[in-house]
């Protein structure tokens, strides 16, 4: 019997509606055969459960590297991606690298295992059949997409013929992957009604689009994101800011995701929870969004705040995109006559969040009394270092730090703007395209009123899905893979990263802070921002003249390097397979 690099573990079922604990008095085992695990259903079951693990679904937030984009930042740290000096030794591209091969390994034992098994009806076996092709599908294509040409094989291996591996080219392993997704395709149902939930007919159909739109294959990407909006069995969610709170479950947008249970524990991660969490409720406040992704939301003319007549820099809240206010915590005035100053706050998470350095005092809509602003730098010099918080998807249960969003990995606004982004590139403009980006803008501003999509120039198509996925999927893990595809990373991840300017807080509360905020930019009235920012051909907001008129601070220097454009084969895996050749540069 062959040994194989396969260490069989336990866990509950994530994929599901409805969770429900295993308590598995078993022990783990080196070896995976029908003797000793694979001999019935639940055997089976247990074992595709496994690769729903959200350890074979990576976050692009992972330890200290925070999320590899322009759209967030955490305070004045870098990460090894926006400073060019990520290497074959980081810890997260050796995690990912081992996590993911672990994840096809075990995907390989169970079709192999139902290759011979005589046990399952015919209905279990077409459905695990399609579940295990389409969680290898889903692994290789997180390989190929990071690091091309990577060792590929397709039956479990001995530890001796793991040594002799070398590298596939990636078009090759494409291939195979196409062939897996269409076997899940086949052989899985388009929904399970209620109970538990595992990969469907949809979730094949749009990984497939996302690895062909990566991979620069649009006629592939354009079909199959078409097919699976022809399903007919999502829609988007009515309200785009409720989508992502943790009380939503199992929305009909919801194409893909791992859900989260707070009664059975299984939560976000506490520290992760309190990063978002303003300071005032006990929080660390230490992830924000960027200036320049507050910047890149067009007003509701649907014109870059540097061409629309509507932005206000003094207000950079008001008449803007609505998922601007439903992404980033807003303050100052929203929209025409509402009353409000660029001094005013905004109700969070039942308290007042307003960075303005003079409110040292805001409400607690709970009590109705005052307390301590805590999320102005006046009183704590760890506040929110550029004035902005994350709204979107944050409730209550995130300062209990027991809060269970569901990890929506894959959604039907993804799926409408891959197809449209595909056509495009194909130059196929019709009214499917204009419809597709329509469906999704029109969602966010929720009225009829909304600056709908018409023209059918490519480039400036382009210009539009390219904004539309800026503006409808920040902070959630997509951001850096489209500036890969797009080669724009190494412009959107070198510059400077700006914030405001110092503040010089007095002993007395009751006084006013001194210092450049007060005297450069609260004073003479031009608070928040002293000037708009201008917004590139290709989208990507500069803030360089606030800094250059002396009205922001930089916080740190990005420098991205074009190397990291595919990411290093870990020196790890090189040690033991001297083989594998290096990607350029490392």
């Amino acid at each position: 019997m062959k040994k194989y690099i396969f260490k069989l573990s336990f866990f509950i079922a994530i994929i599901m509606s409805s969770f429900s604990c295993n308590n598995l008095d078993l022990k783990s085992l080196d070896q995976a055969d029908s003797d000793n695990w694979f001999s019935n259903n639940e055997q089976f079951r247990q074992s595709l459960n496994d690769g729903y693990r959200g350890d074979f679904w990576p976050d692009l937030i992972v330890g200290d590297e925070y999320e590899w984009s322009d759209d967030m930042q955490a305070r004045n740290t870098t990460t090894s991606i926006n400073t060019g000096t990520i290497d074959a030794d980081n810890t997260t591209v050796r995690t990912w690298w081992a996590n993911t091969y672990k994840g096809i390994t075990r995907s390989l034992v169970i079709i192999q295992e139902l290759d011979n098994q005589k046990t399952l009806s015919p209905a279990d076996e077409k459905q695990f059949r399609g579940e295990a092709n389409f969680l290898r599908a889903c692994y290789y294509s997180f390989l190929i997409t990071n690091w091309g040409d990577v060792p590929f094989y397709e039956k479990p291996l001995t530890i001796d013929e793991s040594y002799e591996l070398n590298r596939t080219n990636k078009n090759d392993i494409l291939k195979k992957i196409y062939e897996y997704f269409d076997i899940a395709i086949a052989n899985l149902p388009v929904s399970y009604g209620t109970g538990f939930r595992y990969a469907t007919k949809g979730a094949a159909l749009a990984y497939k689009a996302r690895i062909a739109l990566y991979m620069g294959d649009y006629a592939t990407a354009a079909t199959a994101s078409k097919a699976c909006m022809d399903l007919g069995a999502y829609t988007l969610h009515p309200n785009y800011g409720d989508l992502f709170l943790p009380p939503t479950k199992n929305s009909k947008e919801t194409v893909f995701a791992i859900p989260r249970n707070k009664a059975l524990d299984v939560i976000l991660v506490a520290r992760a929870a309190q990063k978002l969490v303003p300071r005032t409720l006990g929080g660390f406040g230490q992830e924000q969004p960027t200036w320049q992704l507050l910047a890149a939301y067009q007003c509701k003319d649907g014109l870059p705040i540097d061409k629309s007549p509507l932005f206000d820099p003094r207000n950079p809240f008001k008449n803007r995109d609505p998922r601007c206010a439903m992404t980033i915590v807003p303050f100052g005035s929203l929209t025409d006559g509402d009353g409000l100053l660029p001094s005013s706050g905004s109700r969070h998470l039942d308290i007042e969040y307003n960075p303005h350095p003079t409110m040292k005092r805001i409400m607690d809509y709970k009590t109705g009394a005052l307390r301590t602003n805590n999320d102005t730098r006046s009183i704590v010099q760890w506040a929110s270092f550029n004035g902005l918080y994350w709204k979107k998807g944050i409730d209550l249960s995130y300062v209990d730090l027991k809060t269970d969003p569901d990890r929506l990995l894959m959604r039907y606004a993804d799926v409408l703007l891959m197809y449209a982004e595909a056509k495009i590139e194909l130059n196929q403009l019709d009214a499917s395209v204009l419809d597709a980006m329509n469906l999704v803008r029109a969602r966010a501003y929720s009225s009829a009123a909304y600056p709908k999509i018409t023209t059918l120039n490519q480039a400036q198509l382009r210009k539009e899905v390219r904004y539309e996925r800026r503006v409808e999927f920040p902070h959630e893990g997509l951001r850096w893979f489209d500036l890969v595809r797009w080669r724009l990373a190494e412009k959107a991840l070198t510059g400077n990263i700006y914030g405001m300017l110092d503040v010089v807080a007095n002993a007395n509360t009751a006084v006013p802070p001194t210092g450049p905020i007060m005297d450069i930019l609260v004073k003479p009235g031009l608070w928040f921002w002293g000037l708009t920012p201008t917004i590139g051909d290709d989208g990507l907001p500069n803030l360089d003249n606030l800094y250059n008129a002396g009205l922001s601070r930089v916080l740190t220097t990005m420098k991205f390097d074009k190397k990291a454009y595919l990411l290093p084969i870990p020196n790890p895996e090189r040690d033991i397979m001297p083989q594998l050749t290096q990607n350029p540069g490392y």
